[in-house]
């Protein structure tokens, strides 16, 4: 047989594998056949060591009916991860299951189990939408505490990271805390409802509680592998822990504590960190960054504070801009779309916007640079708070439809039998086989009746609510707050909308897109990756808040760290040295200590 007939004749993961042959980690990460902790740096391939891994472990060590749990930060991650597999084959929902931690509790530990378990719940288990949970909590407040004030991050920390209302802790480090938490999961009960982080408090319950439990989650995931570990927090920890090391799953965790920014919301790099250390795992590094330029990467070290010895695989080294625009944050969007923009485009021939992502710290800097950008009569993505388009899982399989009817169709990508896949997912409520095959049958007829690239997304998305998706969100448990994400879409799309303009294509292209300009804040660039970077807003005051205490200091640095590598070529860091709080007051503190760092870096190599 010759070589290219044997190679045909390989699976995709196979193939794909040999691509991590010359990369030391990558090689050791795919070839482990324990627990093992991947510690990978911005670039350095860790999605793609992660699913070709993945796929391997499927084929070689998983037998059907068996199969692999999947956990990852949030639903963009997830769908990202499931594009990655089913180029290599591997469809979601047959013999691996991918989603967040939220899903992976409330799917296969909370909903089976907790009956079983007697734990004293109103059943059927119903998700709460964010607005129920919202208002819950506020009555939960107003009978505890009685009195209005910004309870959310208070309220939301000390319920993710104070786990044993057993524990002494529990009442004496925040008494208002934990009374007005109670109060709300007592509401909650009454009302038969689950929030997000009762999926997961529930699922560290019964495992750790039930060993039956341990043993079923065994039998069906002999495997469970974790995605941006230093992201998940407290209760994912002690999940792993749980069932990992005391039920015998075996793991695959993939992750970077210098990427850990979401303290905010209970998350803490030294988990990851102390589960590298155990003796009962073997952990691989990656230094090897495929994307960033060797200037870019040690900037990125100066701004962090300490050097990691990653290595640029690019000859080019990259580049940093500094920009001073004195008048403020609205001239530094000006210079943005009237300066910076236009000569990074003429710089390289085939750049496009889409090659441009604008970072900034919150959801106001958003609105400044949106208008900016409107101005100059660009299209834009946006992901912020208030971007008025909020994605949920249902919403990016929307947006895949819209890809479909726009082009799609033709190339075959999105896949036709994915779309159904997940249609099916969402429809879990339909046992019978004649109402399965219905509603996969009136799915197919809509797409292929409806492929216009430019017709109007709120009638597209009308006409799909009105045969059939309503009845869908309405009657599936699980996607309430889907539901309420699918109305606000269709709202903001209606005649007068803010979104009136969206077309089947431009919605369709909201994962990414060659003419759209990227535009997001610090936080939910994490994970992405442009030719160019543009960072603005870099004020001392803003980032880093002038009275954060060194913990939180040390989380601005990874913010700002996490920005710079975003970048393969070119990183534009643009101030003012002074800003005004929404309260109108100013103050001129001069530009974040972060900017001095890394032009002293990048100005003096030899000294770094």
């Amino acid at each position: 047989m010759s070589p290219v007939n044997a190679d045909s004749n390989r699976p995709p993961y196979m193939l794909a594998a040999e691509q991590l042959r010359d990369n030391k980690g990558q090689w050791e990460a795919y070839n482990s056949r324990g627990n093992c902790v991947i510690l990978a740096g911005p670039g350095s391939g860790k999605t793609k060591t992660l699913t070709i891994k993945l796929a391997s472990m499927l084929a070689e060590d998983v037998h059907t009916p068996r199969g692999i749990a999947c956990i990852t930060f949030n639903n963009q991650c997830a769908r990202e991860l499931k594009k990655r597999l089913s180029g290599l084959g591997i469809e979601d929902g047959r013999r691996v299951s991918i989603g967040t931690v939220h899903s992976f509790c409330l799917k296969h530990i909370v909903l089976p189990y907790a009956k079983l378990a007697r734990l004293p719940k109103k059943y059927t288990i119903t998700v709460a939408s964010i607005g129920e949970s919202q208002r819950l909590q506020q009555k939960a407040i107003d009978l505890t505490i009685g009195r209005n004030e910004r309870w959310g991050p208070r309220f939301d920390r000390y319920r993710r990271t104070n786990l044993d209302r057993n524990a002494p802790e529990w009442w004496s480090q925040d008494e208002e805390a934990a009374l007005a938490i109670e109060k709300y999961e007592e509401l909650l009960d009454k009302h038969g409802l689950i929030d997000f982080d009762g999926m997961v408090l529930i699922g560290l319950y019964l495992v750790e509680n039930f060993q039956w439990i341990r043993k079923a989650l065994a039998a069906r995931f002999p495997i469970l592998v974790v995605d941006e570990y230093q992201d998940l927090g407290y209760a994912l920890d002690r999940i792993v822990q749980c069932l990992c090391f005391e039920a015998g799953i075996r793991l695959l965790a993939v992750g970077d504590p210098d990427q850990s920014i979401y303290g905010f919301a209970g998350a803490d790099p030294s988990l990851l960190e102390k589960l590298a250390k155990r003796k009962e795992v073997k952990t691989v590094h990656l230094r090897l960054n495929y994307r960033c330029g060797s200037t870019i990467i040690k900037a990125s070290e100066a701004a962090l504070g300490e050097r990691r010895g990653f290595r640029s695989w690019y000859d080019e080294p990259g580049v940093i801009f500094f920009h001073e625009r004195p008048d403020g944050i609205t001239d530094q969007a000006e210079f943005i779309c009237k300066t910076i923009i236009p000569s990074t485009l003429e710089r390289y021939s085939n750049r496009q916007l889409g090659d441009i992502a604008i970072l900034y710290l919150d959801k106001n800097d958003g609105d400044v640079i949106a208008q900016a950008v409107s101005e100059m009569g660009w299209k834009f993505i946006r992901v912020d708070g208030n971007n008025p388009y909020q994605p949920s899982p249902v919403t990016y399989w929307l947006e895949d439809c819209a890809a479909w009817c726009a082009e799609g169709w033709r190339s075959g990508r999105p896949r036709m039998s994915d779309l159904v896949r997940r249609w099916l997912v969402f429809n879990e409520s339909l046992r019978a086989d004649l109402e399965r095959r219905t509603a996969q049958t009136d799915l197919v007829r809509f797409l292929y009746n409806h492929r216009d690239p430019n017709m109007p997304l709120y009638y597209w998305l009308a006409q799909f609510m009105h045969e059939g998706l309503v009845f869908t969100l309405e009657r599936e448990p699980r996607l309430r707050d889907d539901r309420v994400k699918v109305e606000n879409l269709l709202k903001v799309t209606s005649p007068g909308g803010p979104l009136e303009a969206f077309t089947v294509a431009y919605f369709g292209g909201q994962g990414g897109s060659p003419d759209h300009l990227n535009l997001t804040t610090l936080h939910s660039a994490k994970g992405l990756e442009y030719n160019v970077v543009i960072m603005m807003g870099l004020e001392q005051g803003r980032i880093p808040y002038y009275s954060d205490s060194e913990t939180t200091i040390r989380e601005k640095r990874r913010i700002f760290y996490v920005g710079l590598t975003r970048a393969r070529h070119e990183v534009h860091l643009v101030y003012s040295g002074w800003y005004t709080n929404p309260y109108g007051r100013e103050f001129k503190n001069g530009r974040s200590v972060f900017v001095d760092e890394v032009e002293k870096a990048v100005a003096s190599v030899d000294d770094f």
